[in-house]
């Protein structure tokens, strides 16, 4: 068995790995580059593996970052089959759609051809063959695959293949746990290497008991100051997770103020696909929303078009603005931040992991003044952060993790920034005794 790494190499974005075993060639992951001033040029490169040759994918959960490129997959030339969950499989679907409308504006912005197109994205999506968690199928002669729960987002898996005599997992991204929404992830009881996201690798998660405290004092903030909080959120798990909590201080507060607008026509959409695939929910949350309405959607505004979304600035204050992207890299997020930024009154409040290079990640790290749409913008509102809303395992949940796992040779850590991936590297070795690499981009590694 051999394995190649070509994407998440020391950094967060790209996950892209293939694996060599009993003469086929299978993708982990296609995901895009995003953040960097190099992010374009490195999605528009050619694969360095030949799309063709490539037998089948395996796809670990809808995030872009792990399936933004499939579509550039086919179009230069990959036919085999694709494995998910079902519904990772309905997620991408989303999610390639809405990224390639906002590919496709910037494409004819700035006059260059878009990465790939919505045929592209209907001719991969034929691909798809869909496994449930425990099965253990045959993907091709030789080569077995079984999903197991990772707890990150929605039919998020993590990925045991069986060949060569040896056993190799990957992780793809580990979920935070007790989760709100999801099971907790399951464990890999027996495996010869493993492949490990490092993403907060370094870090030990707030207490998730205070985030319910956290936002209902941010919330309460608002109504006295009436004011509005923007919240940049990831459509998938993110919005879900936020409409919960929201639902939850509303019946405890019986507020009537302020007025919610989920302003994200995908994150309605994907909403709709966690009410199909309830079962893949925690039996705390199935059992406590037994009508089916877990987000609370009733008390929400959600607004579809452009033109409900540009009126959501004549509404009164106090309001909550819910919208994408949650890197605050696109979206209809920027345009709020333009109007409201500059308002002490104001607040955004960061829920999720911000990647180097981002507009986000700025902010976070306490820039003043932000270019938005070729405009200034002064940054007087209050940036707030809830680390507890992460969808990842922080240190100790992912050293505990990997501590259920026997027989381990090495661990490969991967989908972290250096500082994240380092400190992994070191607890994994220092507390479990078992060896570790940190890949390079374009590194590869023979199993035995």
């Amino acid at each position: 068995m051999r394995v190649s790494f070509y994407g998440a190499c020391r950094e967060v974005t790209g996950s892209n790995i293939l694996v060599e075993a009993a003469g086929k060639k299978i993708l982990l992951d296609c995901g895009l580059f995003q953040g960097t001033r190099l992010s374009e040029e490195r999605n528009f490169a050619p694969f360095l593996f030949g799309a063709s040759a490539i037998d089948s994918v395996i796809i670990s959960h809808a995030h872009l970052d792990h399936t933004g490129r499939l579509p550039k997959l086919f179009k230069e030339g990959f036919r085999g089959k694709i494995y998910s969950t079902g519904p990772t499989c309905e997620l991408t679907n989303l999610v390639l759609e809405d990224c390639e409308k906002l590919m496709r504006e910037e494409a004819e912005r700035d006059k260059h051809n878009p990465l790939y197109s919505k045929q592209d994205i209907a001719s991969v999506m034929q691909l798809f063959e869909t496994v449930g968690y425990g099965e253990r199928v045959e993907i091709t002669e030789n080569v077995w695959l079984t999903f197991k729960n990772a707890g990150h987002i929605l039919g998020s898996a993590i990925t045991l293949i069986e060949s060569d005599g040896l056993k190799l997992g990957y992780s793809g991204d580990l979920g935070n746990n007790p989760s709100i929404l999801l099971k907790s992830p399951d464990y890999i009881e027996d495996c010869d290497f493993l492949i490990c996201e490092s993403t907060y690798g370094g870090q030990v998660h707030e207490d998730a008991g205070k985030r319910h405290q956290k936002l209902a004092q941010i919330i309460s903030a608002t109504i006295a100051q009436s004011g509005i909080l923007m919240i940049p959120s990831f459509a998938i798990e993110k919005t879900q997770e936020l409409l919960h909590d929201i639902e939850d201080f509303c019946s405890v507060q019986n507020c009537q103020k302020p007025t919610f607008f989920l302003d994200s026509p995908l994150a309605f959409k994907v909403t709709e696909v966690f009410r199909k695939y309830s079962d893949y929910l925690n039996l705390k949350i199935r059992e406590f929303h037994k009508d089916g309405d877990f987000f609370g959607l009733e008390r929400l505004k959600i607004t579809s078009s452009v033109e409900e979304s540009k009126a959501i600035d004549q509404a009164p204050n106090p309001k909550v603005i819910i919208a994408g992207s949650g890197m605050m890299n696109g979206g209809r997020i920027l345009h709020h931040m333009k109007k409201y930024l500059g308002d002490t009154r104001n607040t955004l409040l960061i829920v999720g992991y911000q990647s180097t290079g981002t507009l986000g990640r700025r902010i976070f790290e306490g820039e003043k003044e932000v270019n938005i749409h070729g405009q200034k913008v002064l940054i007087n509102a209050q940036i707030k952060t809830i680390g507890s809303y992460s969808a990842h395992a922080d240190l100790p949940q992912i050293i505990n993790w990997l501590s259920k796992t026997g027989s381990l040779k090495k661990v490969f850590v991967v989908h972290g920034e250096s500082d994240q991936a380092v400190a992994l590297s070191k607890s994994i070795e220092q507390s479990l005794k078992i060896a570790t690499t940190i890949p390079q981009q374009g590194q590869d590694y023979n199993l035995n």
